[in-house]
């Protein structure tokens, strides 16, 4: 129907009929999601008496202590502090039923698991995964994503619903996401604002395809231990998992923490098997280790010392020793509480320190 933009009510009989043009191009928009998106069920409604009234239902464990069943886990991970081997040990324990990192029993995955590496080629995966050696091999469908992370747009209503109809093909119930920043990369998010505009329809495809678990790989900022970029990348997991090397030396020793819902987990060692690729929990924390690197420094100079030294002496001997101060005085304690340093009051209320030396009892 042709108009007489001249005219002022000509003009007007356009405006209206072009905004009625898209208001049904909108309408139509919006069917199509709603089509794709399928039904969705109201919320469940309740009074908070009711809901106090229920019983206390006991944690069920994906991983005992490190990640509840039907939960995410954000593992955070400094730059090569191993988080590939983590990810691998995690899928062989959760495939096989080993317990994760040699001390936490696992709930076996009932289904498959789906890793996404975005990091690895076809060749390295394989190798890698080869020496883990995993039983179920079969229960593990792995999906090599260098170079195609654009295919995981699930911000696309119609790419995700793919992904969902192809995880619920495959009757994946455990996904491994490793790692989020060539994703974001590739849909063109800011790390430091826009991973929210990611995780929420992540969300919406675990939903819609039925997976109850999921891990998901980010890497730690250069100066702060925790993921780095956008707040949203630890307010959305259930529970953060963090690995990192003890210090800058890309050959120093890995620590494992697991903090978020019912999860506490304290700062351990990881030993690592180069053979297998197996971590195991061996030691305590990072803090722990340089106490443990620092008593043997401490021992030598009690040991060498003319005259039982004070800690102050200690302290000032060890300056240049490369061990910071409250590290030698908790050396210190340490090798008091282990047995091995022997303490006698001296003047001005000094406590002198001295080596036990061991007494060994000989038949006579």
């Amino acid at each position: 129907m042709p108009f007489n933009l001249n005219d002022p009510a000509g003009r007007a009989a356009a405006l209206e009929h072009q905004k009625q043009v898209v208001r049904i191009r909108n309408e139509a928009s919006r069917a199509v999601a709603d089509e794709e998106r399928g039904p969705v069920p109201p919320p469940d409604v309740f009074t908070l008496s009711r809901l106090l009234a229920e019983p206390d239902e006991e944690t069920s464990w994906r991983v005992n202590e490190c990640q509840p069943a039907n939960s995410r886990v954000m593992l955070a991970a400094q730059f090569k502090a191993g988080k590939t081997t983590l990810v691998a040990n995690l899928i062989r324990s959760l495939r096989d039923g080993d317990p994760f990192l040699g001390k936490y029993a696992v709930g076996r995955v009932e289904g498959n698991i789906a890793l996404l590496d975005f990091e690895m080629g076809r060749h390295q995966l394989k190798r890698w995964y080869r020496e883990q050696q995993i039983v179920d091999a079969d229960g593990v469908i792995v999906m090599p994503m260098r170079g195609r992370a654009a295919s995981f747009n699930v911000l696309d209503p119609q790419v995700r619903a793919e992904w969902v109809e192809r995880f619920r093909e495959l009757s994946v119930t455990y996904l491994v996401v490793d790692c989020l920043r060539p994703i974001l990369d590739a849909l063109g998010l800011d790390e430091h604002h826009d991973a929210g505009a990611f995780l929420v329809p992540l969300d919406a495809l675990l939903a819609e395809a039925g997976i109850p678990d999921a891990l998901v790989v980010h890497h730690m900022g250069h100066t702060n231990e925790r993921s780095r970029g956008d707040s949203r990348l630890r307010d959305w997991p259930d529970v953060e998992w963090r690995l990192m090397r003890k210090d800058d030396d890309p050959a120093s020793a890995r620590f494992f923490t697991a903090y978020g819902r019912d999860v506490d987990v304290e700062e351990q060692e990881l030993g690592y098997d180069g053979i297998t690729r197996r971590l195991t929990v061996v030691g305590g924390s990072r803090r722990e280790a340089k106490i443990d690197d620092a008593l043997p420094v401490v021992l030598k100079f009690i040991g060498d010392a003319t005259e039982p030294p004070g800690r102050n002496a200690i302290l000032s001997g060890l300056k240049e020793s490369g061990h910071a101060k409250n590290v030698l005085i908790a050396a210190i304690k340490k090798g008091i509480n282990d047995g091995h340093i022997a303490t006698k009051p001296g003047d001005r209320g000094a406590q002198l320190h001295s080596i036990v030396t061991e007494v060994v009892a000989c038949d006579m």
